[in-house]
């Protein structure tokens, strides 16, 4: 699990750390919640990212359009720190805005996809594993990865048993990609 742990870190922060045009957030933003989605596109850098600049603004607005600029206050998130390195996605939510906040990322991208391709980056990944893992990743386990990261914070993927066991479910079919 010490191995597992940080490849799905890497596919997490990648998503919550670029912030995110067309299919999010549902609607017009506050003033207030416009300004977390224009201070997240402010560190958005192409060359970090799989994600377009549509991609990045969209799931941006998911996020902030489903929480809102004061529950993101309420947990500790500013405008200046949303999005950081420091503070990459909000933990604390309630299951109902972590499920919404899913759904809005799910409409500005393809998670399941970018999820997998960030975890073989490094380049470490045979194809062969690559190809192993998105067949074995199904959405619905690429949505309790993160509503469980939104709700419970990082930690509790290893606490979790029920998503243990699932995450090594898929390793065990993939083998491969745990590398030696």
């Amino acid at each position: 699990m010490r191995k597992l742990t940080p490849l799905l870190l890497s596919g997490l922060l990648l998503f919550a750390a670029c912030g995110g045009d067309d299919g999010g957030g549902g609607g017009e933003l506050s003033s207030a919640d416009q300004e977390f989605v224009d201070a997240a596109m402010q560190q958005y850098d192409p060359e970090d990212t799989e994600l377009t600049e549509d991609q990045a603004r969209c799931v941006a607005e998911s996020l902030v359009g489903a929480v809102g600029s004061e529950r993101l206050e309420d947990l500790g998130i500013s405008p200046e720190s949303f999005g950081d390195d420091d503070n990459p996605f909000p933990e604390g939510l309630d299951q109902d805005e972590a499920e919404d906040v899913v759904e809005g990322i799910n409409s500005c991208i393809d998670m399941a996809s970018l999820f997998v391709e960030s975890m073989s980056e490094n380049g470490q990944l045979s194809d062969e594993a690559v190809a192993c893992l998105a067949d074995a990743f199904d959405q619905a386990t690429i949505d309790e990865i993160f509503v469980t990261m939104l709700t419970e914070g990082e930690d509790a993927l290893q606490e979790n048993q029920e998503l243990t066991v699932k995450l090594l479910d898929v390793f065990q079919e993939c083998p491969e990609a745990l590398g030696g």
